[in-house]
């Protein structure tokens, strides 16, 4: 096999590959994986009818895969750094291949749980390597177009992924979108042998940090599962602040051991080179805007008159697709310009969108929206590689693999608490702009309080049926029953996703008052070479 493999590298003259040949091979195993995530969008029904659970331990699937990215990823890119990225790329797409394999024949819901588990132990080790690539393939001034072709192969598997899942889903079945992910995965291991060369850094000195490693799991494991622990326990349970406590105090702790470390998991030093930690920084609140935008605009598009599953699909396109197509030339741009500049133009950029965002009616025209998300995605696009390229040129030669775990942690950590944090928003504000618009509605009626409690319990249920004693009092005051229904909807819907709007907001101006730390290209440079 190794005779084999040596001569297959040597008749494809692997020692002189083009960076862009190498760079491709990696972007394969990164789009893998990418387009295997937003399969999970269309697979969760089937999964959670599949196993027979409640829709509220349906979110324990995108945590289990969440929790182990966001751990392990700073853990895997030190050990790339120690024992080659290549290797840890290499092991990655085996683990990952076999787990997808096991969520597809997994016998019950707990070893389902455990493939999804190994799904993102596998993606861990993928991206801090791929990320070092970039550095390491690339001078400074080139870095910029490989992570536009970056972002364009992410965001590629993004907008792609939830229709071909739901297309081999319709066909064949939900296993089919695990075992396709699988045969992909083992099929981006040869050209990874072949083109990609061997890349270490400067191995950490000191043990391995497995302290820092569990303090950071806990802590990190009790803020993605918070919103899951608050939804089946309810916000004043002392379950769900147990959570909160514990997390806090794991973070405290994480942050206080790991300066104190020689090796630490969590490397403090990055976090408190403000040239690292400001774009980082920003870009996680990108991150953690864009989900909040796509997920409240999920419930926004498909519960408002007239809404769809299908004008969602269309809204998602418009959002990846235009980041797609915007992405390699954010990066030609940011090459040949200050990443300051462009970040600074994408935030305002995003802030007018945000403007629009937040005084969006009911009944705006779907094509509003569209042109909305596609300009959203432009500056994502732009803002995006803009901040992965200050970022990771910060870093230290060194260093490199555990500065893009820990890059590559923040991004893990943005997408999930921004969906969870503007769906309890969202949640929040149409539940209380019901209560009022049914308050008003029940007192211009004259309902009595009984009444006016059903009318409220039925304002959130689309399947919900009437009395025959409120239905009478509603015929009585001559008003439709539908358009009564349908006017408390849209209320609680403006409402909600106002208050969403202003939560995204404030994310942008936040982002923008960090801009003037950003670091220049020389200082980059000074850095890199």
């Amino acid at each position: 096999m190794a005779s084999t493999y040596n001569n297959l590298r040597e008749a494809w003259g692997s020692k002189s590959t083009s960076p862009w040949v190498s760079f491709i091979a990696l972007l394969f195993a990164t789009f893998v994986t990418i387009e295997a995530a937003a399969f999970q969008a269309p697979v969760l029904p089937s999964v959670t009818a599949h196993f027979d659970i409640p829709v509220n331990l349906a979110a324990l699937i995108l945590i289990a895969y969440f929790i182990a990215v966001a751990v392990f990823a700073p853990m895997m890119g030190r050990l790339g750094d120690q024992y080659g990225r290549r290797r840890m790329v290499v092991i990655g797409l085996v683990v990952f291949g076999v787990s997808e394999f096991m969520a597809a024949w997994a016998p019950g819901f707990g070893f389902f749980l455990v493939a999804r588990f190994l799904q993102g132990l596998g993606v861990a080790c993928i991206f801090p390597a791929v990320f070092s690539y970039v550095n390491h393939l690339f001078p400074e001034e080139k870095r910029g177009t490989a992570l536009g072709v970056m972002m364009f192969i992410m965001t590629l598997g993004a907008a792609t992924g939830g229709l071909l899942g739901g297309l081999l889903i319709d066909a064949f079945g939900w296993p089919s979108v695990y075992i396709i992910s699988g045969i992909l995965a083992f099929l981006g291991l040869l050209p990874l042998l072949i083109w990609v060369p061997e890349n270490r850094g400067e191995a950490a000195s000191g043990k391995f940090d497995g302290l820092g490693a569990v303090m950071l799991f806990i802590t990190i494991a009790a803020l993605l599962s918070l919103p899951t622990w608050a939804a089946n326990f309810g916000r004043a349970s002392w379950v769900t602040w147990a959570v909160v406590v514990t997390g806090i105090i794991s973070l405290l702790l994480l942050w206080r051991h790991s300066g104190r470390h020689a090796a630490p998991i969590l490397d403090v030093s990055l976090l408190k080179n403000r040239h690292f930690a400001v774009p980082s920084a920003i870009y996680w609140i990108q991150m953690l805007m864009n989900s909040g935008i796509v997920y409240s605009l999920a419930f926004f598009i498909n519960n408002r008159p007239g809404g769809s599953a299908s004008q969602f699909g269309m809204v998602t396109l418009a959002l990846f697709g235009c980041t797609m197509l915007a992405s390699p030339v954010a990066g030609k741009l940011i090459d040949r310009f200050e990443p300051k500049l462009i970040s600074i133009f994408s935030l305002l950029g995003s802030l007018l969108a945000m403007m629009y965002f937040v005084r969006m009616e009911v009944n705006v025209p779907l094509a509003a929206v569209l042109v909305m998300a596609g300009f959203i995605g432009v500056m994502l696009a732009s803002n995006s590689t803009a901040m992965m390229k200050l970022a990771l040129g910060a870093v230290p030669p060194h260093k490199s693999g555990s500065g893009a775990g820990l890059f590559s942690m923040l991004r893990d950590l943005g997408l999930p608490t921004g969906s969870s944090f503007a769906l309890a928003i969202f949640g929040l504000s149409s539940s209380l702009h019901t209560r009022r618009v049914v308050e008003e509605a029940a007192d211009n009626m004259q309902l009595s309080e009984s009444l006016s409690a059903e009318l409220f319990a039925v304002s959130g249920a689309h399947s919900a049926e009437l009395s025959a004693e409120l239905t009478a009092a509603l015929l009585a005051t001559g008003n439709e029953i539908d358009q009564v229904l349908e006017a408390i909807n849209v209320a609680s819907l403006g409402g909600a996703i106002t208050n969403v709007g202003y939560l995204m907001l404030g994310m942008l101006v936040l982002a923008l008052a960090l801009t003037p730390w950003l670091a220049r290209r020389r200082d980059i440079q000074a850095i890199s070479g």
